[in-house]
């Protein structure tokens, strides 16, 4: 399984950030990493207030605790 990672921070308080994690179990690692500007975009779209920093994907652990 693969793990798509997204930080963003509100645009109003760049301090104020937020980590977003989406697990997508029909897609490969390079399928998310061709597809991560759509998905970026995508999470734009239905969040204005907030900017997208940084974007990821990785395969997936349960037991991982950082990100």
């Amino acid at each position: 399984m693969i793990e798509f990672i997204l930080i963003a921070c509100l645009q109003d308080t760049p301090e104020e950030c937020r980590t977003e994690s989406r697990l997508l179990s029909d897609m490969t690692l390079i399928q998310c990493m061709t597809s991560s500007q759509f998905l970026v975009a995508d999470w734009g779209k239905n969040h204005p207030e907030w900017q997208i920093q940084k974007h990821r994907c990785r395969v997936f652990q349960a037991d991982r605790a950082e990100i």
